[in-house]
């Protein structure tokens, strides 16, 4: 008989720092199942008018609709002038899918810290002039694509 391996529940934890930060840490897998639960989240981290750091170091998975709502959490935490980091300390082969995946997607701009420290030390330093929401400077769609070297019709 097969076995199969199970993959971790996947779980969205929420934690308040003194201040205004807060940290949502991504257990497990997630995808389009909890697309939902991550971005409600955020919003309302966001809402509160915290600056954010996500989590991403016990993360195992994440799919698109995942990345949609990191992008979408920046747009947001932009307009708002608050500050997001990612904290991306994780098991090398997941860690280096989800540098591609963040690279792919455009969120490359993002920081990303290998400790808590670090990136929250990140969100509490006042943005430079080039970025209201302190996530340094974004990358075209035509600087994206040449740098992946892909062909675009």
């Amino acid at each position: 008989m097969t076995k199969l391996a199970l993959l971790s529940d996947p779980e969205v934890r929420v934690a308040r720092l003194s201040g205004e930060i807060a940290v949502i840490s991504l257990l497990g897998e997630h995808d389009v199942t909890t697309a939902w639960e991550v971005r409600n989240a955020i919003a309302v981290a966001l809402d509160q008018g915290t600056h954010l750091v996500v989590d991403l170091s016990e993360t195992e998975f994440i799919d698109s609709s995942i990345v949609h709502a990191l992008i979408d959490s920046v747009q947001h935490a932009s307009a708002q002038g608050l500050r997001i980091s990612l904290q991306l300390q994780t098991h090398a082969s997941v860690k280096r899918t989800l540098e591609i995946m963040l690279e792919v997607s455009g969120l490359e701009a993002l920081p990303v810290y290998g400790t808590r420290a670090e990136a929250i030390d990140a969100v509490r330093q006042t943005p430079d002039r080039s970025s209201a929401a302190g996530i340094g400077s974004r990358t075209t769609t035509v600087e994206r694509r040449e740098k992946c070297r892909c062909s675009w019709l």
